[in-house]
């Protein structure tokens, strides 16, 4: 009982265990390298022949599931839930000499068991999210953290993930993958964090879910879709302040490396501790929190108080902090061209407008730490296909949502801390050691694979046997009602063409309880007495009434088209000619083949090739027509004729 599951042994160490039947305990007398055995990936099967025992026993290292064995079932398993690439698993099988399925294998159980598997286990946690996200908020609306993850840095992605965070709960309740190629984006890769936040935005409403704000980075696409979109007019939009603080950052850096402003370089930390202060202490009273934002200015050039004569500033007097002695260096002057930029960074309208709207309770560093989980299951070094994507990220979204239900019921303990250096960095991050967490949704894939075996059985015996599935059976339902309420309308309305048909004279009473009396109509024989009434008028010449009808018999009539003929009539209607409003008759036709006046030498031959080419076209048309009632999809080539030859 307290082995573990698997184990690793020895290909050598296996076989001397047979060396006596496992059945009787006699001693084997076939040699080992006589046994039969079958490596099926990371299990083997052998077989022998025993004397005593008088059969073929077997043995097997893994039990089975179906056609696979548990084993290799659950090492794919194993292998997609904990993000292990399948090219570095074989790799390392092969370095370790381990057996293992070969990657076609690999991708055909992570397809078949294993995928469906996770997303029925990623449906059923998405619905406890949401009703837990329900219960903890209630009546009140939703604040949202939303943000978008490009699979590639640059302007090159293929992929976005756009996450809708309950900072509540700090639970994803949404998640939008979106693709280069969709139609909204039209191939631009920067519209797909816009269309993702409104995508999400019309679900969640669609859902019945009342939002109260969005919190968002300082994305202008997004600001200007909230503000002109009426849907969203109700939506607070607020900003994250490490994204607002960030440029002023970048500004400050790029401005100290100039010669002429050296002093820049000296108070860029203290202006950014400075924003950090006036944003965490003025929550409410913003307007109040960006005057002592701007009062950097006269801090940096020396002067603490008596700021009623400055022209940027409005409704403070003085500094907060305590008297500060005379200082001699980094001051800078205020006539200086080193003062107009560092006013130009701090007075930027773009901050400026963005700190009114940003808000010291509300970031977005839950969608941040997601991204970073999403870099363990989807590196942006790897591409992957649109549906394979989308696998990783849900596998993202059950880890990230384990950590936060964790968090949020305090079962997750602080082990250590310690001060992380990295490079690139000014100041040093605390580096937070938590106990190991317990992700019980990969427990839950490898019991999920079990009915998705049984649903891949249930689907192939309903194929098997005709039986449609629930989207067909739905669908032709759907089709069965709209056929009755058709029906019913055109009784409503009126008779219908068909029943004026059938002799349904409008507006006649019918007795519902007795069938209505129909007349039989067979339009097999209508159609053939049609063609035939067709075909006697055809061959009945025509009379005009006048006398020149009658022809004497023996008689030459000139006709036009006679011998050869021309045009699409050739060989055919010698017998009549028709004009406008008359036509003549002769009183005995000519037999096909054969023209008025006397019999020529080269007429027998005329009439044979004439026979020929009649026969060969019959023949054709009879191949033509067996090959249309076989149902064959080959066709003759069509016959090449030469231009008037």
């Amino acid at each position: 009982p307290n082995l573990p599951l698997y184990v690793l042994v020895d290909s050598s160490l296996l076989l001397d265990l047979f060396r006596r039947c496992p059945e009787c305990g006699t001693l084997a007398r076939h040699s080992l390298e006589s046994m039969s055995r079958f490596v099926n990936g990371s299990a083997i099967k052998l077989s022998w022949e025993c004397v005593q025992c008088d059969k073929t026993n077997h043995w097997e290292s893994q039990k089975r599931m179906g056609l696979y064995y548990e084993g290799n079932v659950k090492l794919v398993a194993a292998a997609h839930t904990t993000a292990v690439p399948t090219p570095r698993l074989l790799e390392f099988g092969d370095q370790l000499g381990l057996a293992l399925p070969c990657e076609r294998a690999m991708r055909n159980v992570l397809d078949v068991l294993v995928l469906p598997a996770v997303d029925m286990v990623y449906k059923e946690h998405i619905g406890r999210v949401e009703q837990t996200v329900r219960d903890v908020n209630g009546t009140a609306g939703l604040d949202l953290s939303v943000d978008g993850r490009y699979d590639s840095p640059g302007y090159c992605a293929m992929h976005c993930t756009v996450t809708f965070v309950c900072l509540r709960t700090n639970l994803i309740i949404l998640v939008k993958n979106l693709n280069k190629k969709m139609t909204e984006i039209d191939g631009v890769s920067g519209r797909m964090e816009k269309e993702g936040v409104k995508m999400g935005l019309r679900k969640l409403m669609a859902d019945v879910y009342k939002i109260r704000s969005v919190v968002s980075d300082n994305d202008a696409k997004i600001g200007k879709m909230l503000r002109e979109d009426p849907q969203f007019s109700n939506i607070r939009h607020l900003l994250d302040f490490w994204h607002l603080v960030k440029a002023v950052n970048h500004a400050l850096r790029e401005a100290g490396k100039k010669k002429m402003c050296g002093n820049i370089r000296f108070w860029r930390r203290k202006i950014l501790s400075h924003a950090y202060y006036c944003h965490s202490k003025y929550g409410k009273n913003r307007k109040k929190g960006l005057e002592y934002w701007k009062s950097v200015l006269a801090h940096v050039c020396g002067r603490h108080k008596n700021f009623q004569k400055l022209p940027f500033l409005d409704g403070i007097s003085k500094s907060r902090h305590k008297e500060l002695g005379p200082a001699s260096t980094n001051i800078i002057d205020r006539r200086s061209k080193e003062f107009q930029f560092l006013k130009t960074i701090v007075l930027k309208p773009t901050f400026l407008s963005g700190f009114l709207r940003a808000s010291p309770k509300k970031n977005t560093s839950p969608n941040e730490c997601f991204n970073s989980i999403v870099n363990l299951y989807a590196p942006k070094r790897i591409s992957l296909s649109p549906a394979m994507y989308g696998e990783k990220i849900k596998l993202a979204v059950l880890h990230y949502n384990t950590l936060s239900t964790l968090d949020l019921l305090d079962l997750r303990k602080e082990k250590s801390s310690y001060l992380v250096s990295v490079k690139g960095r000014e100041s040093k991050s605390v580096k937070r050691k938590m106990e190991t967490a317990i992700h019980e949704w990969r427990d839950q894939v490898w019991q999920g694979i079990g009915r998705a075996m049984e649903e891949k059985k249930l689907k192939a015996f309903m194929q098997r046997n005709g039986v449609p599935d629930g989207f067909t059976y739905t669908a032709s339902l759907v089709v069965e009602a709209e056929g009755e309420e058709s029906e019913g309308e055109e009784g409503e309305g009126g008779e219908s063409d068909v029943s004026e048909e059938l002799g349904w004279g409008y507006g006649e009473e019918v007795d519902s309880d007795r069938e209505p009396e129909m007349r039989v109509v067979d339009l097999t024989d209508a159609e053939d007495e049609e063609s035939e009434s067709e075909t006697d008028e055809k061959e009945t010449p025509v009379e005009s009434g006048s006398e020149w009808d009658e022809v004497p018999e023996g008689t030459v009539v000139p006709m036009s088209g006679s011998g050869r003929g021309s045009g699409r009539g050739r060989g055919r209607g010698r017998g009549r000619r028709k004009t406008r409003g008359t036509t003549v008759a002769r009183a005995d036709p000519l037999p096909v083949g054969q023209v008025d006046g006397p019999e020529t030498e080269d007429e027998p031959d005329r009439r044979l090739k004439t026979r020929k080419t009649h026969r060969k076209k019959a023949e054709r048309k009879k191949h033509a027509e067996t090959d249309d009632d076989s149902g064959s999809d080959y066709r003759p080539p069509p016959v090449k004729r030469a231009n008037g030859k």
